[in-house]
């Protein structure tokens, strides 16, 4: 127990416990194709100014930072008040330290639109806002899967009529 706690409160804890930067093969380059990454933004720091909480390539659902997935110009996020954004400028990037991966999660031939629709039903499809359920984390893991997709068909989950994100 005492173990996890420790994970937890490290910032990367997922690098080491989680092995996050072993290599993807699963979503490699296509032609045509556009890289997306993962990143974090400080979750202490986006508290603070109260914006935040906290099997394609995925990333821990548990460590202590805001996760937010870039794709062709645009930041996608899942906060604690059950809504989605999305924007060309990093959430509270004005305020809070943050950081995309060095290295594409993989790479996607599906539209921006697409993906806004994804961000849009996000709620609908899988609930709202949860800390260990459904968080942050668990939003980029399923953009991340959505987005690894062969081919230029959007999700059917991606598709429905609700409106739960605000572009910021």
């Amino acid at each position: 127990v005492a173990i996890l706690v420790i994970a937890m409160f490290c910032d990367n804890a997922d690098a080491w416990w989680w092995r996050k930067y072993k290599k993807n093969k699963q979503c490699g380059k296509r032609g045509g194709a556009s890289p997306y990454y993962f990143g974090t933004t400080n979750l202490w720091c986006m508290m603070k100014h109260g914006k935040g909480k906290r099997r394609a390539p995925w990333r821990s659902t548990i460590a202590l930072s805001h996760r937010f997935i870039y794709y062709k110009g645009f930041y996608f996020d899942f906060m604690s008040n059950s809504y989605a954004y999305y924007s060309r400028q990093r959430l509270m990037g004005h305020k809070c330290k943050g950081k995309m991966e060095k290295s594409p999660a993989g790479y996607s031939e599906l539209s921006v639109k697409c993906i806004k629709g994804c961000a849009k039903n996000y709620r609908c499809s899988f609930g709202k806002y949860h800390l260990l359920r459904n968080n942050c984390h668990k939003f980029a893991n399923r953009l991340s899967a959505a987005l690894c997709r062969k081919g230029r068909t959007c999700p059917a989950w991606c598709q429905g009529s609700c409106n739960h994100a605000i572009s910021a």
